[in-house]
């Protein structure tokens, strides 16, 4: 599989520069931008090829706030069971809007009155706070699904992960748009921005392909010996 030694190596080709201009201290800065913002959105995109994490927190008597995973980048899911480990019992929350909770409800109200059987959650953060606040504890009564946090290249031997390693060179070019940037030809590097833009949007419609939904009729229409779609 690629590294980032040969994702330079491409940057450096794009750039007619080398080592001496795009130095392995500064391309590895700039691969680790590109890598956020690739995975970014992918997110953004509804792509699960960006990595996603499925993660249990146990639910504690009287405390309603919990720490988000420390691996989370965007959250995608909260499911709740009040009751015990049975994933049927498992029921996805609802997010609670702060600036539009209904007339006369507050969060006390819904500390104490909410129904468990539609189970609320509300962001914080680094935190969140489920609702009704459990009134006994349930090991592993939380289950989230989320996109993981890209792990950042080190060294210039560190290996191209999925699913960037699909395409490596889709880095590489926005290696090639920061490191020009930095140098002041913003021309030039707007050329290879939009190159970039071109990759990120073929990427995620080739990551995005999948059946048909919703399952759309086709009309049957006779034939002369039975019928044909």
């Amino acid at each position: 599989m690629a590294t980032l030694a040969t994702v330079l190596a491409f940057s450096r080709a794009q750039s007619q520069t080398d080592s001496n201009g795009l130095t392995n201290a500064n391309g590895i800065i700039f691969a680790n931008e590109a890598l956020v913002d690739f995975r970014r959105r992918l997110q953004s995109a509804g792509i699960d090829a960006s990595q996603t994490q499925e993660a249990y927190t146990s639910i504690v008597a009287n405390q309603g706030t919990y720490l988000y995973p420390t691996d989370m980048f965007r959250l995608k899911t909260i499911e709740l069971n009040f009751t015990d480990q049975n994933v049927s019992n498992y029921l996805p929350a609802t997010q609670v809007d702060v600036a539009n909770l209904p007339g006369g409800v507050s969060f006390s109200w819904l500390r104490t009155q909410a129904s468990t059987a539609a189970p609320q959650w509300d962001d914080r953060g680094d935190q969140y706070e489920i609702f009704p606040t459990p009134l006994t504890s349930n090991a592993n009564g939380i289950r989230m699904f989320y996109y993981l946090e890209a792990t950042e290249y080190t060294a210039t031997s560190d290996t191209i992960a999925y699913p960037e390693s699909l395409d490596y060179r889709i880095v590489g070019w926005r290696i090639s748009y920061l490191y020009l940037k930095s140098l002041g030809k913003i021309d030039i590097a707007n050329d290879y921005l939009k190159e970039y833009e071109e990759r990120v949007k073929q990427l995620i419609a080739s990551l995005g392909q999948g059946s048909q939904s919703p399952i759309q009729v086709q009309v049957m229409t006779p034939f002369y010996n039975g019928w044909q779609l």
